[in-house]
Order: C-alpha cells, then structure tokens, then sequence
C-alpha cells in the first residue's frame, strides 16, 4: 500500500475518493502521512475518506487488545486534532465526523447498555472520527 506501485492502475485525471478503512491505526503517524502526500501527488483531483482515533481511544483500545490475548494487533496512529494533522500533511480538512451516531440510532435497543455507553463516551470524547481531506 505505501509503496504507491497500484496508483499506476488508476486514471488519476479523473475525480477521485480514496477510502482507507481501519488501516491508518495500524501503522505509524510518519508513514501515514508520506503516504497521503503521495496520494496527493498522483491524483490531482483527489479525496481521502479514513477513520481514526484519538490518543486516548488507542490506550483503551490496546489495553482491549492486550486482554483478548491479541497483542499482535496493536495499534499505534492517533489524531487528537484533525486541522493540525492535515496541515501535517499540507492537505485540507473537508470534514471532520463522529463515528458512531448513525450505528446508535439505527441500533438502539439492539445494543447491550456496556457497549452503548462505550460507544456514546466514543461520541462525546471524539475518540473515533472519520475525515475527509482534500488531497490537493
């Protein structure tokens, strides 16, 4: 994926949304954001659409992870504050968004009251969000 031999594949004159879906967690801020640079090289008319998490959502997330025996999915890339990390990577913010308001309405009673609390401290604190930058 960062090494950006597939963007060949693809007709970068034509408007462009590239989704990066429970990936950016995974891997560390510096190669995230060579890799979104790059992206924004190869397609001029380009737009990202990515989730992420806050610096405190990773902590609880890990220590889930560690608990479940997993300790090879660990995950390291944070944004606390979406406007300075896309000027970190010289591009603009389009729109920053919650994760989970449409999942909690559309679930509602679906949900057990452990995992709705969860999910509405997630909301409240932003500690998942999903961006959309403007790569050029």
């Amino acid at each position: 994926m960062f090494k950006l031999e597939w963007v060949k594949e693809i007709d970068n004159s034509l408007p462009t949304l590239l989704i990066v879906s429970g990936v950016f967690q995974y891997f560390h801020e510096e190669e995230i954001i060579a890799f979104i640079k790059g992206c924004g090289k190869a397609f001029p008319k380009g737009e990202m659409l990515f989730d992420a998490t806050s610096e405190s959502g990773l902590k609880f997330t890990n220590w889930f992870i560690k608990r479940t025996g997993n300790a090879s999915a660990i995950m390291y890339f944070g944004i606390n504050d979406s406007k300075e990390f896309a000027n970190k990577c010289s591009m603009e913010l389009l729109e920053e968004k919650t994760f989970f308001p449409e999942a909690l309405k559309m679930l509602g009673k679906k949900l057990s009251f452990v995992t709705k609390v969860s999910m509405k401290v997630a909301e409240k604190k932003k500690q998942v969000i999903i961006l959309r930058l403007k790569l050029n």
